[in-house]
C-alpha cells in the first residue's frame, strides 16, 4: 500500500509522531512518504492509496495553515481514503471534526478511527506510551 502523510508540526511533537508512524508503516512492508504542508502544495499531492493528515490543535481546532491546506486540497479524484492524527492538550476539542468536514466535503472517504496523541505541555513532551497508540493505529489501517 502506498501511503502519503501530510502534516504540520509547531513544536516538533507532530513531526516526531509522523516519523515514528512512517517507520512503523515501513516495517509492515508498505511505502510511506511524509511531507510538511509547508513543503508541498495542496494541488500537487502525489497519488496514494491512503492519505493521513496530521495537525496540532490550536485554539481547540486545527491550525489555520492546515485548514487552508485541506480547503485547497485537490487530488483530482473523489473517494480517496484518509485517516487523521492530531496532537492536543485539552480533551474538549473539535480539531478532528473540522478536518473531517473539510475532507468529506471534497469527496474523501474515512478509512479508520482517528488517532489522538496528548501533549503534556504547550511544547511537549508527548504522553508516555504514544508509540503504542501509533502501533495500534497502524494495525487498524491494514485490517
Amino acid at each position: 500500500m502506498n501511503i502519503l502523510i501530510a502534516y504540520e508540526s509547531k513544536y516538533g511533537n507532530g513531526k516526531k509522531c509522523v516519523d515514528y508512524l512512517k517507520d512503523v508503516i515501513g516495517k509492515k512492508g508498505h511505502d510511506a512518504r511524509s511531507f510538511s504542508i509547508h513543503e508541498i502544495r495542496p494541488k500537487s499531492l502525489p497519488k496514494a492509496d491512503l492519505y493521513i493528515f496530521s495537525s496540532p490543535t490550536h485554539m481547540s481546532g486545527p491550525t489555520w495553515k492546515m485548514k487552508r491546506f485541506l480547503k485547497k486540497l485537490d487530488i483530482g479524484r473523489t473517494g480517496a481514503k484518509y485517516s487523521l492524527m492530531i496532537t492536543h492538550m485539552a480533551p474538549e476539542i473539535n480539531t478532528l471534526q473540522v478536518m473531517e468536514d473539510i475532507l468529506q466535503s471534497k469527496g474523501f472517504k474515512k478509512s479508520s478511527e482517528d488517532l489522538r496523541i496528548k501533549v503534556t505541555g504547550m511544547k511537549g513532551p508527548l504522553e508516555s506510551g504514544y508509540e503504542k497508540k501509533i502501533d495500534e493505529f497502524v494495525n487498524t489501517l491494514f485490517k
